[in-house]
């Protein structure tokens, strides 16, 4: 489809599409009435194939045989271009049934869409897999930055270092490499498992859909217009944004934490909180049309803020500690 009807479809070539179904429903035909063993359970059509009987043991073996076993290509595709032209026939009827769950400003934006020919054409699989790839990530990613960053500062108060470290010119003003080796260390922690997750979510070869508006994939409603490939370096800019918040809220929490016990206890709602209920929201959804358009810009801003005023407060905090405080 990509590579015949490009990025989206007009009048003509969803016809074009249809009349390809068609030609696919005959050659389906043909296949099933050249074997013997179809005609004898009673499946002599594609049609018949379709409306088989699942009690019937015969008959749901020979469904099994083509579609797990011998995967013959026809009847897949034909299943996903029934399953498109289906979607496309009612597509009047999807559309005013989401309007009746958007506010006026998300129903104008619909509206402008659609005005501008923006058609829904593939199939939301590739899309829902990318989600389904990229939110595990994220969580992986959060947790490794946590436990990499947070014994920073209270490594060397645990150790009694800090007696030493004060004593000094330059260890007073340790905390500062301390937060550049944390931000380093997280920023190195990203890519590189966002290097090995990639390497994998690679072996699905979604490439094709690279230049694909995201507009044009059912059920994906949006403020903004990027290709595919444009959203998952959205989702990654989101994930690097979100590893340096929560690098600097772990490092400002190891300044203050008296043990490792509390440290952990003190990060474990902001992980948890994210997990459940952030990530969907500042990462995957991250220019639904089903959010407000200013969440996700002010979530991000305001986390920026919150982890940034933490840090600034451990400088001040450190600047003004005396050594028998440590």
């Amino acid at each position: 489809m990509v590579m015949k009807y490009g990025a989206d479809m007009d009048e003509a070539e969803l016809a074009d599409f249809k009349k390809t179904y068609r030609a696919q429903v005959q050659e389906a035909d043909r296949y099933l009435q050249s074997r013997k063993e179809f005609a004898e359970a009673g499946i002599r059509s594609y049609e018949d194939f379709l409306n088989i009987d699942r009690n019937n043991e015969k008959q749901g073996a020979l469904h099994s045989k083509v579609m797990i076993e011998e995967k013959v290509d026809t009847f897949w595709e034909l299943q996903e271009r029934k399953r498109l032209i289906g979607f496309h026939d009612r597509k009047g009827a999807v559309l005013d049934a989401y309007k009746n769950h958007m506010d006026a400003k998300q129903q104008a934006h619909l509206e402008q869409s659609i005005k501008a020919g923006y058609y829904q054409v593939y199939s939301e699989v590739v899309m829902a897999n990318f989600k389904d790839f990229i939110i595990p990530v994220a969580i992986a990613i959060m947790i490794s930055i946590v436990l990499v960053v947070s014994p920073v500062f209270i490594k060397d108060r645990a150790g009694k270092m800090l007696e030493l470290q004060y004593a000094a010119k330059k260890g007073r003003e340790l905390y500062k490499t301390k937060a550049a080796a944390g931000l380093i260390s997280a920023f190195v922690v990203i890519t590189a498992l966002l290097t090995v997750y990639f390497g994998f979510y690679a072996r699905n070869h979604t490439s094709m859909f690279f230049e694909v508006p995201v507009h044009a994939m059912i059920g994906e409603f949006s403020w903004y217009d990027p290709t595919f490939l444009q959203y998952i370096a959205l989702t990654v800019i989101a994930i690097y944004l979100l590893g340096f918040v929560f690098t600097l809220l772990a490092m400002a929490f190891s300044s203050i934490m008296p043990n490792y016990v509390s440290l952990i206890g003190i990060q474990i709602p902001f992980v948890f909180g994210m997990m459940m209920y952030g990530l969907s929201y500042l990462l995957t959804n991250i220019i639904s049309l089903w959010m407000p358009q200013w969440v996700v810009p002010t979530s991000y801003s305001v986390m920026a803020v919150v982890a940034v005023i933490f840090i600034m407060l451990m400088w001040k905090r450190e600047k003004k500690r005396d050594i028998l405080m440590s």
